[in-house]
């Protein structure tokens, strides 16, 4: 009978220790809609009043798109309000890593200098372009907006019906996101502080996504690997990497030399999709050793179980789900495509004359 209630008790002890990590780690609840698979931004050059408009000049940033026209008598000027009220929620170092595009679907009336004018009553960093025809619908296309141009009155004007929703392009140029028409200027600003701080984790992906599997992450990481390995990592890892594993803001960039600045540890890398043998490997063996800048190796400085502690330190700041997927038990959602998503109607292509 005691030998029973020891066995009830350790499930029970399982059982909490499951669910005190899955709360630990649970993702951030977006307000907007993560799109099942990103798309990747056309390389399209628009037209502002400050010059030509690439998204690709912008992947440093986060970048919000929005397609509309300057004569929108209420849902244009109410979007652009919100987000301008939504970058005031941000501190300035925030702000500055954000990117507002008004795209003009009406160029017949919108010149360069009138969608200058226009946004800047907005905030004065907010980008207005617009484009050719072709260029518009090319966007509008790989986007999955719409816009119809309505038969002009008597008098030759024109309204345009279109899409309302607020697009986020990630810092590498694609479309990851969406927030509609009507979502408030907080919950813009709480997702856009998120993402200026973490990215789009993986769970987000993974659970907009249709590959997801469903199993309660079954990693028990111990609390004193964890503390031994938080001590080991400060000692060994923190000088590149930093103490909260953020590593180097320019990691992606591949320098002249064909080194690489020591990317981050934490859920915002890559370390997660690896296997534990694989990364056991990376740490002993180094990496890029006949680059100026590298990895080293650690295998004559520290034993294996010390670089398994330090893993498990790291992986004690990786989400649920990113825990599930590094072992084996969930799926990750497929990668991001440059094939255009499909539109909601058809586009138009002719602009009635006013």
């Amino acid at each position: 009978m005691k030998r029973g209630f020891l066995g009830l008790g350790g499930i029970l002890l399982g059982l909490f220790v499951l669910l005190f990590a899955y709360q630990t780690f649970s993702s951030y609840e977006f307000k907007g809609y993560v799109l099942q698979e990103p798309v990747k931004a056309p390389e399209v050059m628009l037209r502002s009043v400050e010059g030509p408009v690439r998204f690709a000049d912008f992947q440093k940033k986060y970048t919000l798109l929005y397609i509309g026209y300057t004569s929108c008598p209420d849902v244009c000027p109410t979007s652009l309000a919100n987000l301008k009220l939504a970058l005031a929620e941000l501190t300035p170092q925030e702000a500055a890593q954000v990117q507002v595009i008004f795209i003009s679907v009406d160029p017949a009336r919108d010149t360069s200098e009138a969608l200058g004018r226009y946004v800047k009553m907005f905030r004065q960093d907010f980008i207005g372009a617009t484009g050719t025809r072709e260029e518009i619908d090319w966007i509008v296309n790989a986007f999955g907006a719409r816009y119809t141009i309505e038969p002009p009155d008597e008098n030759g004007q024109y309204s345009v019906s279109h899409s309302a929703f607020t697009m986020v392009l990630d810092r590498d140029g694609y479309y990851v996101m969406n927030w509609e028409h009507g979502m408030s200027p907080t919950d813009i600003a709480q997702d856009l502080k998120y993402l200026i701080k973490h990215g789009i984790p993986v769970s987000a992906q993974i659970l907009a996504g249709p590959t997801y599997t469903p199993v309660v992450c079954a990693v028990t990481l111990v609390p004193a690997h964890v503390k031994n390995g938080q001590w080991l990592y400060e000692h060994h890892c923190a000088q590149c990497h930093g103490l909260d594993m953020s590593g180097n803001p320019q990691w992606q960039v591949e320098l002249a030399d064909g080194s690489r600045l020591a990317p981050p540890l934490n859920g915002t890398g890559a370390a997660w999709k690896y296997s534990p043998t694989e990364l056991l490997s990376i740490v002993k063996e180094g990496r890029n050793l006949d680059k100026p800048i590298h990895m080293p190796a650690f295998k004559s400085r520290i034993s294996d179980w010390e670089i398994e502690f330090i893993l498990s330190y790291v992986q004690s700041t990786w989400d649920v789900n990113q825990l599930n997927y590094q072992h084996g038990f969930m799926t990750l959602t497929p990668q991001p495509t440059s094939t255009p998503a499909a539109p909601l109607a058809p586009i138009i292509t002719s602009t009635p004359v006013p």
